[in-house]
C-alpha cells in the first residue's frame, strides 16, 4: 500500500509529504492543490508503462495531460528541477527530474533516491525510462504495482452503446481506463467469478459473482437497475444495456440519466481491483443524488477494508458522511480513513487532516471544510432587516 506521497517544487507546492490511508478523501476548494497530490501517482505511473527509451517524465498520456515541464515546475521557487516519490509498506522512492538544455525541453530523470528514515541509503542514477536498471526486490514489485494503480477521471464514455475491448487485459485485471471506456468488457470477462464476501453487499448472499453484486450494488444506489453487456459479433466492441426497472426492457446508457452510467465504471472498478491495488478515483459523486452519494462512499469504505487502497477526489460531504457512517457500523476502522482539506491563499497551500474516531466523528471542522449547508441554513433561518 502507497503510505506517502512526496513532491519538491511540483507545481502549487515548494515541498509536500502528504501520508494516504486505505481510504483517503481529497478535499477542499477548487484549484488548492488536490488534483496536483494525485497527479504525483499518475505521472510516475503513465511514466512506468513506457518500460524502456530516455528516462523522459511522461507528461502527457492517458492518465494526465498536463502540457510542458513550464506549466509543472513550480514557478514561485523557480529553477530547473523537481522531484516526484511514494513510499510504501516496502519502499521509500524519490525520483529526481532535471530539464534538459536541448531543444525538446523535456524533464529528464537524474537519480532516484532510496530513502531510509532522515537518510538517502542509496541512489540510482541509469535507467530504462524511468526503470533503475540495476534494480531488486521488493523495489521491482512497488514499480509494477505503481504501473497498474487504476484510474477514473471525472469524465466518462457514457453517451454511447458500445465500449472497447482493452487490447491487453492479461496485467490489467480492474483497469476500466480513464473514462470508463472498458468497464462493459471487466463486467462481462468477470461476470460468472465470485466477488470476496467482504466486498459484497450484506443483503446478498455471501458467495456471488460479479454480475449479481454489481447489480446489486447499482440496486442500492438506484433501485431496480440492473446492467448486462454483450460482445458485438465480428467486433472488438461490447455492447451496453441498462433496465431502470423490474419492469422495464433493456436500452442503451443514452437513454438512461446520467448518474446510472457514471456509476457503473466505478462499481466495476471497486469490486473487480485486486487485492493490494491502488484505485484512483475522481468524483465519484457525479451525477448522482444525495442517497447515492452517501452509499457510494459506504460502497468504497467497504472496499478499502476488502484490502484495495482507494483515493477519491470529492466536493461532496454525502460521500465523506457515507464513510463515516461505514466507520461508525465497523466496517472501515477509523485509522484505516484519512480526509485531507486543501485550502490556498495566495500562491500558499494548507492541507488540515481532522482525525476521526469509532462514531465517525471529527476532531475539527476547518473554515470551509464542508460547512456550506450550515452556513446556507443560517441565512436562511436569520431574521430580515431592511438591507437584507
Amino acid at each position: 500500500m502507497i503510505r506517502t506521497l512526496r513532491m519538491e517544487r511540483f507545481k502549487c507546492f515548494d515541498s509536500l509529504t502528504l501520508p494516504l490511508s486505505p481510504l483517503t478523501l481529497f478535499t477542499g476548494l477548487n484549484a488548492a492543490g488536490k488534483s496536483t497530490a494525485i497527479q504525483t501517482l499518475l505521472l510516475l505511473s503513465q511514466t512506468l508503462r513506457t518500460q524502456r527509451g530516455p528516462a523522459q517524465l511522461r507528461l502527457k498520456g492517458p492518465l494526465a495531460n498536463l502540457g510542458t515541464p513550464g506549466d509543472v515546475i513550480n514557478r514561485v521557487c523557480g529553477g530547473s528541477e523537481m522531484a516526484l516519490g511514494l513510499k510504501t509498506d516496502e519502499v521509500d522512492l524519490l525520483w529526481r527530474f532535471s530539464l534538459t538544455d536541448d531543444a525538446r525541453r523535456e524533464l529528464k530523470a537524474t537519480r532516484l533516491e532510496f530513502i531510509s528514515g532522515d537518510s538517502i541509503s542509496s541512489v540510482a542514477d541509469t535507467f530504462d525510462g524511468i526503470r533503475p536498471r540495476e534494480l531488486h526486490e521488493p523495489f521491482l514489485e512497488t514499480l509494477i504495482a505503481l504501473s497498474r494503480l487504476i484510474f477514473l477521471s471525472a469524465s466518462r464514455q457514457v453517451e454511447t452503446d458500445l465500449f472497447p475491448i482493452p487490447e491487453d487485459s492479461e496485467d490489467s485485471l480492474g483497469d476500466v481506463g480513464p473514462v470508463g471506456q472498458f468497464a462493459a468488457w471487466w463486467f462481462h470477462k468477470e461476470g460468472d467469478n465470485l466477488v470476496s464476501p467482504a466486498r459484497g453487499l450484506k443483503n446478498v448472499q455471501a458467495q456471488t459473482t460479479l454480475r449479481l453484486q454489481i447489480n446489486a450494488w447499482a440496486a442500492d444506489l438506484f433501485p431496480g437497475v440492473e446492467f448486462n453487456a454483450l460482445p458485438v459479433s465480428d467486433t472488438s466492441l461490447m455492447r451496453l444495456q441498462i433496465k431502470s426497472g423490474p419492469t422495464s426492457g433493456w436500452t442503451n446508457p443514452a437513454n438512461i440519466g446520467y448518474g446510472i452510467s457514471y456509476a457503473f465504471p466505478t462499481l466495476v472498478a471497486g469490486l473487480t481491483a485486486p487485492a493490494g491495488c491502488t484505485l484512483i478515483i475522481d468524483s465519484p459523486e457525479a451525477h448522482l443524488h444525495p442517497r447515492g452519494q452517501a452509499r457510494m462512499g459506504a460502497f468504497f469504505a467497504q472496499m478499502a477494508s476488502a484490502g484495495v487502497q482507494v483515493l477519491l477526489e470529492t466536493h461532496s460531504d454525502h460521500v465523506m458522511d457515507g464513510v463515516r457512517i461505514a466507520i461508525r457500523e465497523g466496517i472501515l476502522r477509523p485509522e484505516d480513513a484519512a480526509f485531507h482539506y486543501f485550502t490556498r491563499n495566495g500562491s500558499t497551500t494548507t492541507i488540515t487532516t481532522p482525525q476521526i474516531d469509532s462514531d465517525g466523528r471529527l476532531s475539527e471542522w476547518p473554515e470551509g471544510f464542508f460547512d456550506q449547508h450550515r452556513r446556507n441554513m443560517a441565512r436562511l433561518v436569520r431574521p430580515r432587516t431592511d438591507n437584507s
